[in-house]
Protein backbone atom coordinates (compact mmCIF):
# COMPACT_ATOMS: atom_id res chain seq x y z
CA UNK A 1 0.00 0.00 0.00
CA UNK A 2 1.00 3.29 -0.48
CA UNK A 3 1.50 6.05 1.96
CA UNK A 4 -1.50 8.08 0.88
CA UNK A 5 -3.67 4.95 1.02
CA UNK A 6 -2.44 4.31 4.85
CA UNK A 7 -3.25 8.41 5.76
CA UNK A 8 -6.14 8.81 7.92
CA UNK A 9 -8.32 11.84 6.98
CA UNK A 10 -8.27 14.96 8.35
CA UNK A 11 -11.65 14.92 9.97
CA UNK A 12 -15.04 12.22 9.58
CA UNK A 13 -18.47 14.25 8.49
CA UNK A 14 -20.92 13.29 11.45
CA UNK A 15 -24.43 13.29 12.67
CA UNK A 16 -25.82 15.03 15.60
CA UNK A 17 -28.99 13.57 16.20
CA UNK A 18 -31.37 15.43 19.12
CA UNK A 19 -33.29 13.14 21.69
CA UNK A 20 -35.45 14.20 24.45
CA UNK A 21 -32.45 14.01 26.81
CA UNK A 22 -29.14 14.60 25.01
CA UNK A 23 -28.33 13.71 21.42
CA UNK A 24 -26.79 10.96 19.46
CA UNK A 25 -23.40 11.03 17.35
CA UNK A 26 -23.11 9.04 14.12
CA UNK A 27 -20.59 9.31 11.20
CA UNK A 28 -22.50 10.25 8.04
CA UNK A 29 -22.15 6.99 6.48
CA UNK A 30 -24.34 5.15 8.70
CA UNK A 31 -27.19 7.22 7.87
CA UNK A 32 -28.99 6.34 4.74
CA UNK A 33 -31.72 9.31 5.10
CA UNK A 34 -34.10 11.39 7.78
CA UNK A 35 -37.89 11.66 6.60
CA UNK A 36 -40.72 13.36 8.08
CA UNK A 37 -42.40 12.04 11.26
CA UNK A 38 -44.85 9.61 10.09
CA UNK A 39 -46.94 7.45 13.25
CA UNK A 40 -45.58 4.11 12.82
CA UNK A 41 -48.26 1.01 13.15
CA UNK A 42 -48.08 -0.65 15.92
CA UNK A 43 -46.51 -3.61 16.74
CA UNK A 44 -48.13 -6.38 18.67
CA UNK A 45 -46.50 -7.32 22.25
CA UNK A 46 -43.44 -5.09 21.31
CA UNK A 47 -41.54 -3.49 24.27
CA UNK A 48 -42.10 0.17 24.76
CA UNK A 49 -39.07 1.29 22.91
CA UNK A 50 -40.00 -0.13 19.97
CA UNK A 51 -42.42 2.30 18.50
CA UNK A 52 -43.68 0.47 15.76
CA UNK A 53 -43.30 0.09 11.89
CA UNK A 54 -43.31 2.40 9.32
CA UNK A 55 -43.18 1.85 5.04
CA UNK A 56 -39.80 3.18 4.04
CA UNK A 57 -38.72 2.09 0.40
CA UNK A 58 -40.96 -0.65 0.19
CA UNK A 59 -39.39 -1.88 3.34
CA UNK A 60 -40.89 -2.49 6.59
CA UNK A 61 -38.91 -0.02 9.01
CA UNK A 62 -38.98 -0.53 12.36
CA UNK A 63 -38.98 2.65 14.31
CA UNK A 64 -37.06 3.16 17.66
CA UNK A 65 -37.07 5.36 20.90
CA UNK A 66 -33.86 4.80 22.41
CA UNK A 67 -34.68 7.21 25.50
CA UNK A 68 -36.79 3.89 26.70
CA UNK A 69 -34.26 1.86 25.65
CA UNK A 70 -31.92 3.58 28.03
CA UNK A 71 -34.76 4.34 30.86
CA UNK A 72 -35.03 7.66 30.33
CA UNK A 73 -38.03 9.67 30.43
CA UNK A 74 -39.93 9.70 27.54
CA UNK A 75 -41.66 13.71 27.13
CA UNK A 76 -44.84 14.03 24.76
CA UNK A 77 -44.52 13.94 20.88
CA UNK A 78 -43.09 17.56 19.28
CA UNK A 79 -44.10 19.06 15.93
CA UNK A 80 -40.27 18.74 14.42
CA UNK A 81 -39.90 15.16 15.26
CA UNK A 82 -37.73 13.01 12.28
CA UNK A 83 -37.04 9.57 11.73
CA UNK A 84 -33.75 9.17 10.98
CA UNK A 85 -33.16 6.00 9.04
CA UNK A 86 -29.52 3.81 9.76
CA UNK A 87 -27.95 1.16 8.31
CA UNK A 88 -27.81 -1.89 10.93
CA UNK A 89 -24.16 -2.64 9.49
CA UNK A 90 -24.87 -6.40 9.66
CA UNK A 91 -24.24 -8.19 6.31
CA UNK A 92 -26.67 -11.01 7.58
CA UNK A 93 -29.43 -8.21 9.33
CA UNK A 94 -33.04 -9.87 8.71
CA UNK A 95 -33.62 -5.47 8.93
CA UNK A 96 -30.89 -3.96 7.05
CA UNK A 97 -32.29 -0.07 8.50
CA UNK A 98 -33.44 0.96 11.54
CA UNK A 99 -35.16 3.96 12.16
CA UNK A 100 -34.51 6.13 15.51
CA UNK A 101 -36.73 9.04 16.59
CA UNK A 102 -35.51 11.88 17.02
CA UNK A 103 -36.69 15.37 18.50
CA UNK A 104 -35.79 17.51 16.01
CA UNK A 105 -33.76 17.69 12.78
CA UNK A 106 -30.26 16.29 13.20
CA UNK A 107 -27.29 18.59 11.90
CA UNK A 108 -24.60 18.05 10.07
CA UNK A 109 -20.93 18.29 12.19
CA UNK A 110 -17.28 17.56 10.94
CA UNK A 111 -15.76 15.82 13.81
CA UNK A 112 -11.74 16.52 13.83
CA UNK A 113 -8.57 15.06 15.30
CA UNK A 114 -9.06 16.68 19.73
CA UNK A 115 -12.67 17.11 18.99
CA UNK A 116 -13.55 14.17 21.12
CA UNK A 117 -13.71 13.39 24.50
CA UNK A 118 -14.39 9.92 25.52
CA UNK A 119 -16.85 9.67 28.73
CA UNK A 120 -17.80 7.29 30.70
CA UNK A 121 -20.70 5.17 30.20
CA UNK A 122 -23.29 4.37 32.60
CA UNK A 123 -24.40 0.79 33.79
CA UNK A 124 -28.08 1.61 32.06
CA UNK A 125 -26.21 2.83 28.50
CA UNK A 126 -23.78 0.08 28.72
CA UNK A 127 -26.81 -2.49 28.86
CA UNK A 128 -28.56 -0.29 26.26
CA UNK A 129 -26.68 -0.46 22.90
CA UNK A 130 -24.89 1.96 23.49
CA UNK A 131 -21.10 1.71 22.44
CA UNK A 132 -19.51 5.02 23.78
CA UNK A 133 -19.96 7.96 25.65
CA UNK A 134 -18.10 11.65 24.27
CA UNK A 135 -17.93 14.58 24.29
CA UNK A 136 -18.31 16.63 20.82
CA UNK A 137 -16.61 19.92 21.04
CA UNK A 138 -18.06 20.25 24.39
CA UNK A 139 -20.92 18.96 24.01
CA UNK A 140 -22.34 15.41 25.28
CA UNK A 141 -23.67 12.82 22.65
CA UNK A 142 -23.58 8.75 22.98
CA UNK A 143 -22.56 6.85 19.73
CA UNK A 144 -25.39 4.13 19.41
CA UNK A 145 -24.42 0.15 18.44
CA UNK A 146 -26.38 -0.11 15.62
CA UNK A 147 -25.43 -3.74 15.72
CA UNK A 148 -27.19 -4.17 19.14
CA UNK A 149 -29.87 -2.40 18.36
CA UNK A 150 -30.48 -4.66 15.06
CA UNK A 151 -29.97 -7.48 16.87
CA UNK A 152 -32.76 -6.59 19.52
CA UNK A 153 -35.03 -5.80 16.95
CA UNK A 154 -34.24 -9.05 15.20
CA UNK A 155 -35.19 -11.22 18.39
CA UNK A 156 -38.52 -9.97 18.66
CA UNK A 157 -39.65 -11.41 15.06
Amino acid sequence: MSEAELQVPDEIRGVLIPLQQGQLLLPNAAVAEVIDYRQPDPVADAPDWLVGSTNWRQRNLAVVRLESLLGWPVGSEGVRQRIVVCHALNDQAKRPFIGILATAIPRLVRVREGMLESQPVSDAEAEGPVHARVLVDGQAALIPDLMALEQRISALA
